[in-house]
This record gives structure tokens, sequence and C-alpha cells, in this order.
């Protein structure tokens, strides 16, 4: 008789996930690095070098744009979809690709991630004026330049193929990697260790924060991450996340593609930022509401969602 992965404790599925994830990544990363190296003759020790990188040369896009699908497939897509497939006999349905328990949850969705970004802009700037230290505050500032220097180069060329492979690159591939990674995936665990939806999905928003490794951006993620999670447990779908963080993560490709002088200041915001404290507090409570909307209107319910897990809470447990 099959035993799926589900049955096991939470535990014990987050380290085989991340392992699987991690394993998976780190394989499809030498071999993908060695393939794009070959055809485009750069070295895996000139990519680090960020400094030097060349938006002018198409060998150079083409093998960050490689190493953005390495990352899609073999970090969040191909571990998502294989775990789920170990555990359950329904694998699409266990990620959460499946239809909301109403089509008003698209529009909803979308609204809700919309309504939040002068909240996330406001989060920012309170961000930024955190303070841990000058040494881990200039580590952190590296880490910051340097992220910034990527999508500066990403977004550099003002073509509209550039711009539509740019919305593929990072918007589609966000969209659906990370929401199968980490609401798919990581959420359902840790909702399930909890025994709370709300712990699981601020627990995975903060995982999904810290992810990205930009510490002056992690309080806006961190809402953000909160806001999908919502998104994704009220309408009982994944594709309605998904939808809106491809949606969220495309305007933001196009508005700086026709103001092309955000990318050079880190710190635009696209609200006015005299205003920017007034219009994040309204932000806040509106998102608040439309999440509240979401629940009154939503099935959701953790007995229901985990009703065949037959879990078994003890970490040792094999």
């Amino acid at each position: 008789m099959q035993t799926y992965l589900k049955t096991r404790s939470s535990w014990v599925q987050l380290f085989l996930f991340l392992g699987m994830a991690f394993g998976i990544f780190i394989v499809l990363s030498l071999i993908g690095m060695s393939i794009l190296s070959a055809i485009t003759g750069i070295n895996m020790l000139e990519i680090q070098r960020i400094d030097e990188w060349d938006p002018n040369n198409p060998r150079m896009i083409f093998y960050i744009r490689g190493l953005l699908l390495i990352q899609f497939l073999g970090l969040f897509v191909i571990p998502s979809l294989l775990f789920s497939y170990f555990s359950d006999p329904q694998p699409l349905h266990y990620a959460g690709l499946r239809r909301p328990y109403k089509n008003r949850y698209w529009v909803l969705g979308i609204v809700t991630m919309l309504v939040a970004l002068p909240a996330a802009e406001y989060l920012g700037l309170l961000n930024q004026q955190m303070s841990l230290g000058a040494e881990t505050q200039s580590w952190m500032k590296s880490r910051e330049e340097e992220a910034a220097k990527q999508i500066q180069f990403m977004l550099s060329r003002h073509t509209v193929s550039e711009l539509l492979l740019n919305t593929l690159f990072i918007a589609v591939f966000a969209g659906v990697g990370e929401e199968l990674f980490f609401r798919g995936i990581l959420q359902r665990i840790f909702i399930r260790a909890f025994k709370s939806p709300w712990a699981g999905i601020v627990v995975t928003a903060i995982l999904f924060s810290a992810f990205h490794f930009q510490f002056f951006g992690f309080l806006p993620r961190v809402l953000l991450g909160i806001v999908l999670g919502a998104i994704y447990w009220y309408s009982g779908s994944l594709w309605t996340a998904i939808f809106a963080h491809f949606f969220y993560d495309a305007l933001i490709i196009v508005v700086a593609y026709f103001n092309p002088e955000m990318l050079k200041n880190p710190e635009a915001t696209l609200v006015d930022p005299a205003r920017l404290t007034i219009a994040g507090i309204i932000s806040i409570a509106l998102t608040v509401l439309l999440i509240l909307q979401m629940k009154r209107s939503s099935s959701a319910s953790y007995a229901e969602e985990f009703k065949d897990d037959k879990p078994k809470d003890d970490i040792f447990t094999f």
C-alpha cells in the first residue's frame, strides 16, 4: 500500500522538502551553469563579478536569464511538484492548483495586492530607518546594493521585446515558482505543524522575505507574503495567489520601464514621499478590510483541508 508523505510528521515533511529542493537545485545549477558557460563563453567566476556585467552583451543577458530559469525549475517548480507527487494521490490539488471557492477571489486577490502597495512602501521607509549596528548595517547595505545592481541590469534595456522577456523571467517565474514553493508547500506544512492557518501564513511570510536576503525590503515582503498567504488560504486556490503575485511584479516592471530613473534610486516610491505615511496607514486599514472580506466569503477550514493527512506529530516518526 502506498504511503504518502502527508502522513508523516510536519517537521519530517519540512526536512524532506527542503533537502529535496536544495539537493535538486545544486545538481541542476552545476549542470546548467556548465552548459551556459559552454554556450556563452562566460565562466562561473565572471558571473560572480556583478560590477562587470555588461547589459549590452547579449551573451551576459542570456547567461543571467539562464540562471533564473535554473532557479525557477530546480529550486521552486520541480521540487514542489515532486514533493506533491509523493505526498498525495492528487498532487496538483495538494499543491493548491485547483479552482477557487468563488470566482470573486481572482479580482479580490489582485485588488488586495494593489491596495497593499502603499503599505509596503511605508514599511520599506520604516525598514530603512532601522539600525542593527555599523558592521551589520554595512554588510546589509552591500547585499542591498548587489541586489539593486542585478535588477538594474535586468531592466536596463528599453525595448518592447526586453519588457516582455523581463515580464516572463521575473514576474511569471516569481509568481509561479515562489508561490508553489512558499505558499503551495511550505505554508501548508507550517499550517499543519502549528494547527493554525494564520501561524502558518505569518511564519511562511517571514521565511519568504528572508529568502530574498534584502534587509531593507524585509518588512514590505513580510506584509506582501502575508497578503499572498491569506489570498491562497481563503480562496482555496494557489492560482489566485500566483496571479496576484504576477500582476504585482509585472506592474512594477512596467512602471520601471516607463520611468527608468527609478532604477537609479533604490529608495524611490510610487507614492509621493510627503504623503507616504498617511497613504501607508490607510493602505494597511484597507488591506485588513479586504482580507476580512475574503474570510467572510470563504469556505476554508483547517479540519477540511487536512482531513486526509492523518498527522503524526512526533518528529522522530518515519
